[in-house]
C-alpha cells in the first residue's frame, strides 16, 4: 500500500468528513465543558495535582494559540509519516496492519484538521519539516513498535501540557479531542507490544514545552 490510495480505513476514505467532525467536536466539547462548569485550566491543574508531577504548565504560556497549534501540526506530521511508512514497509499483516493503518489515518486527519484550523484563524500553515527516523526502524517490527511507544506519550504529553495555555475555548476543545484519540493510540500500541494491562495509567502525564521539543528534535521537528 502506497500513498493516499493505500489508505483503506473509513477515516482514510473521508478526510474532509474527519476535518468537519473535528471542528464540530470543538464546538460541542466546549459547550459541554462550560455546562459542567469545568474550565481548561481547572482540568489541567487537577490532573497535575493528582499526578503529583509538578509539570511546568506555564512553559507554554506566551506562545499563543497559533504557535502552539503550529507545533502540534509538526508533531502530527511526524507521527502520520511514521505510521504511513510503517504500513508501506510491510512489517505488519492482518489485524495488526489494520490497526497501524487506522492510526496513520487518524494522524493524517489531525494534520488536515489542524491545518484547516490555522488557516481559518488567518495564521500561516508551516511547511512540513524534513523528517528523519532511526536507521532500520522500518525494517524491524520490534524497533518500529518501540519507537511508536515513544512517540505516543510525547504527543499526549504535549497536548496535556499545552491545554492550560490555549486562550481559545474552541481550540482547547479541539486539542482535547485529539488528545483523547492519541491516548487510544497509546493503548493500541501497548496491545501490539504485549503490555499488560494495555491501559496501565490512571492519569496521562503532561510534558513541559521544552521536554517535548527536546524529544522530537532528533527527528527534524522544532518549534516555530
Amino acid at each position: 500500500m502506497n500513498g493516499p490510495e493505500g489508505r483503506t480505513s473509513p477515516v482514510g476514505l473521508d478526510r474532509e468528513h474527519s476535518r468537519r467532525d473535528f471542528l464540530k467536536t470543538a464546538a460541542w466539547a466546549t459547550a459541554a465543558l462550560s455546562a459542567a462548569g469545568i474550565g481548561g485550566f481547572g482540568v489541567a491543574s487537577s490532573v497535575s495535582d493528582a499526578q503529583g508531577s509538578g509539570v511546568n504548565y506555564p512553559t507554554y504560556q506566551g506562545l499563543g494559540d497559533a504557535a502552539i497549534f503550529s507545533f502540534a501540526l509538526q508533531l502530527e506530521r511526524l507521527e502520520g509519516t511514521f505510521y504511513a511508512r510503517g504500513v508501506e514497509a510491510g512489517l505488519f499483516s492482518g489485524p495488526a496492519l489494520a490497526q497501524i493503518a487506522a492510526i496513520r489515518d487518524h494522524e493524517m486527519a489531525h494534520v488536515d484538521a489542524i491545518s484547516a484550523a490555522l488557516s481559518a484563524a488567518g495564521a500561516p500553515v508551516p511547511p512540513a519539516p524534513n523528517l528523519t527516523y532511526p536507521p532500520g526502524v522500518f525494517q524491524d517490527r520490534g524497533a518500529f513498535l518501540q519507537l511508536a511507544a515513544t512517540f505516543e506519550p510525547v504527543g499526549i504529553g504535549a497536548y496535556g501540557g499545552a491545554a492550560a495555555a490555549l486562550e481559545s475555548k474552541e481550540l482547547l476543545a479541539a486539542a482535547l479531542s485529539i488528545h483523547n484519540v492519541e491516548c487510544q493510540h497509546r493503548v493500541a500500541i501497548n496491545i501490539l507490544n504485549g503490555v499488560q494491562p494495555p491501559n496501565n495509567l490512571a492519569f496521562e502525564p503532561s510534558l513541559p514545552f521544552g521536554a517535548v521539543g527536546e524529544a522530537v528534535a532528533p527527528f527534524g521537528v522544532t518549534p516555530g
